[in-house]
C-alpha cells in the first residue's frame, strides 16, 4: 500500500499540473472550454509527443476514475436546492441529462477503444523494429 501511494502522488501531481495549466490558458484566452477538458488536451498532446508516458499517468488517471461518483454529489445538491426550477423545466433538463450521458457513454467508449487499438498498434511496431535489429 505504501509503494503504491509513492507513485500515485506524484501522478496525481502531474495530473494537477495539466489542469491548472488548463486553468491558465482558460483564464488568459477566456475559452468557453472548462479547465480540466483543456488539461486533458494538453495531457493528450503531451502523451502522443512523447514528453509524457502513459506509464506516468496511469495509476493516478485509474485512481481518479476510480472516485468518480464523487464528482456528482454537487449536481444532486444543486438539484435539491432548485426544486422549483426542476418541477416547471424538469423534462428539459432530464432529456439534456439523458442525451449528454449517452454522447459522453459514446465518446468515452470509443476513446477508449482506439487508444487501446493505438497502444496495440506501437507494441507490435515496437515488437517489429526489434526483430529487425
Amino acid at each position: 500500500m505504501g509503494f503504491q501511494l509513492l507513485k500515485l502522488l506524484p501522478q496525481l501531481g502531474l495530473l494537477a499540473i495539466f489542469w491548472w495549466c488548463g486553468n491558465l490558458i482558460h483564464q488568459k484566452f477566456s475559452l468557453p472550454i472548462s479547465s480540466g477538458i483543456l488539461g486533458m488536451f494538453l495531457l493528450l498532446i503531451c502523451l502522443f509527443a512523447g514528453w509524457v508516458k502513459l506509464e506516468q499517468v496511469a495509476l493516478g488517471a485509474n485512481a481518479v476514475l476510480a472516485e468518480l461518483v464523487l464528482f456528482f454529489v454537487p449536481i444532486v445538491v444543486a438539484v435539491v436546492q432548485y426544486k422549483q426550477l426542476f418541477l416547471t423545466e424538469g423534462w428539459q433538463i432530464v432529456v439534456s441529462i439523458g442525451i449528454g450521458t449517452m454522447l459522453v457513454m459514446l465518446s468515452t467508449s470509443l476513446t477508449i477503444h482506439y487508444t487501446y487499438r493505438l497502444k496495440k498498434y506501437w507494441h507490435v511496431r515496437k515488437r517489429l523494429q526489434h526483430r529487425m535489429h
